[in-house]
């Protein structure tokens, strides 16, 4: 049988056109104000974002007045899907075909795996 790299490069495909599988949309707030710089709100502690990663991104989009409020742990990458706001966030499934030439113990494996389905 073929490992999941077919998998994994559809999946990377789908995420460089800005199709997002089996994830939700961030919960952060940007809203552009006419002056008064970067407010900065995270309600939940931060692990792999801060003040200043979030000034670089606003500043390379060219805004330098917002108002940005955090409410769950992102990443820059999940900071800039909200930024661009284009998107798509959708649910797949994982269908596998040709299980008759597994053996029992990987079609197990294959049917414990999120959003698959065999």
């Amino acid at each position: 049988t073929k490992d999941d790299a077919q998998k994994e490069l559809l999946t990377k495909e789908l995420e460089a056109i800005g199709i997002r599988l089996n994830r939700k949309p961030a919960d952060v707030s940007v809203h552009k104000t006419k002056g008064g710089g970067i407010r900065f709100n995270a309600v939940v502690p931060l692990t792999s974002f801060d003040r200043e990663a979030c000034q670089a991104i606003l500043q390379q989009y060219k805004t330098y007045n917002a108002d940005v409020v955090i409410r769950e742990d992102i990443t820059a990458d999940d900071f800039i899907d909200v930024i661009d706001g284009n998107r798509k966030y959708c649910k797949c499934l994982y269908v596998y075909n040709k299980i008759d030439m597994l053996d029992l113990a990987s079609v197990d494996e294959l049917a414990r795996r999120p959003s698959s389905v065999v």
